[in-house]
């Protein structure tokens, strides 16, 4: 009986990890890391809903690249309006202990479009 247990279980997390990162893959979730600091003495990693234009690995330490300014257009447009971004803590998925080399992927330039 136990054994059988033991093996669902097994499954279940090898899933459940296997999920995570597919989803972090094709963008789904990104990794968001917090330092130790003050506000965060011992640092985490986060894995939360991804916003559009944000990278696979985030942190507060990222500066994002500047954007090309778009010519304004006359007319009507039909895309929709600008909308803010979610606070991390409604986004976040799950919580994981600091993990280093995340933080320092998160300082990594973006690859070249």
């Amino acid at each position: 009986m136990f054994k059988k247990l033991f093996y669902l279980l097994l499954i279940l997390a090898g899933g459940t990890l296997i999920w995570f990162v597919f989803a972090v893959w094709v963008g789904l979730y990104s990794i968001y890391s917090y330092p130790p600091s003050n506000d965060h003495p011992e640092g985490a990693t986060l894995i939360v809903s991804r916003e559009s234009d944000e990278p696979m690995f985030n942190s507060p330490d990222y500066r994002q690249p500047k954007k090309k300014a778009e010519p304004k257009k006359d007319g009507i447009s039909f895309a929709p309006l600008p909308k803010g971004k979610r606070p991390i803590e409604r986004r976040t998925i799950i919580e994981l202990p600091y993990i280093e080399w995340t933080y320092k992927k998160s300082l990594e330039e973006p690859p070249a479009e």
